[in-house]
């Protein structure tokens, strides 16, 4: 957890940008780290570790939240996502579902996040703007058998 704190020390409220930090994106692309971030309320951004995550960086998922492990389309991003669990949560979509997310609230940690499976290391950190919480960016130590996508 070492890497994914020092990671979370330099993106933790960070302006929004749709990037972060180029010390964390190194940090994260030497320890096998993916760092997600949001653009807007349909885009991700993906930085470190090489998977297709981080192969095309931006992703157009998002809009009303996403669970990224059943999309159609992108065969790649599929396979990795589901080794993670990873999916996009939207204020839209959380409110009109009420789904929960334990400990999370739109007000304290933005209009957007991502969650990974438990068994998986990972941290949030903030992104701001304009002095308030814009979303919530993911921090992702990628495990050891994950496959990536892309070779």
């Amino acid at each position: 957890m070492e890497k994914l704190n020092e990671i979370k020390e330099l993106c933790n409220c960070i302006e929004y940008s749709r990037d972060v930090p180029d010390k964390a994106k190194e940090i994260a692309k030497e320890n096998n780290i993916v760092i997600i971030v949001g653009g807007s309320d349909d885009l991700m951004y993906c930085y470190g570790a090489k998977s297709h995550l981080t192969y095309s960086c931006e992703h157009g998922y998002g809009w009303d939240g996403c669970d990224l492990t059943k999309i159609k389309g992108n065969k790649k991003l599929k396979k990795e996502a589901k080794q993670l669990g990873l999916k996009i949560w939207w204020c839209g979509k959380i409110i009109a579902d009420n789904l929960k997310i334990d400990n999370y609230s739109i007000d304290k940690n933005g209009a957007f996040s991502y969650t990974v499976d438990e068994k998986i290391k990972s941290l949030d950190f903030k992104v701001m703007e304009d002095g308030e919480v814009y979303c919530t960016g993911k921090i992702i130590e990628l495990p050891k058998d994950f496959i990536t996508s892309e070779k």
